[in-house]
């Protein structure tokens, strides 16, 4: 069975309260809430049948990942934004080019309604103990 998706441009960035919250731990319920999410315009929620709130998989050439929904305030068609952080992370390339940083902006994804019924687990990937 095929899944239907919808395609957007996927960028990162850093976020006030990721920063804030990574000096809590990376472990911490704070920090998993401000960088487990990927914000998507009205149109791409409605496309998706989908509320914000709701869980999506957000799939690249790179891997995808379980995140919550959120609507973005740009309203910008076909754009969407993960803050930096091991979600981001688990879908965009680790290879510099030469520079020593990865590239954060541009990448192609799909984004689909999410089988799933939690956001993927932030132990999977930074590891350690709560």
């Amino acid at each position: 069975m095929s899944r239907v998706g919808v395609k957007v441009t996927l960028t990162s960035g850093r976020t006030l309260l990721q920063g804030r919250t990574l000096e809590e731990g990376k472990l911490t319920d704070a920090y998993r809430d401000a960088v487990s999410y990927v914000e998507l315009d009205g149109a791409t929620l409605d496309a998706l049948g989908i509320e914000p709130g709701s869980l999506v998989e957000v799939e690249t050439i790179y891997g995808s990942v379980v995140v919550t929904a959120k609507k973005s305030r740009g309203e910008e068609p076909g754009i969407a934004f993960m803050p930096c952080g091991p979600y981001a992370n688990t879908v965009t390339s680790d290879d510099t080019q030469e520079t020593g940083m990865p590239s954060f902006k541009s990448i192609e994804a799909q984004v689909f309604k999410a089988d799933a019924s939690t956001i993927s687990d932030i132990e999977k990937f930074v590891g350690g103990n709560p």
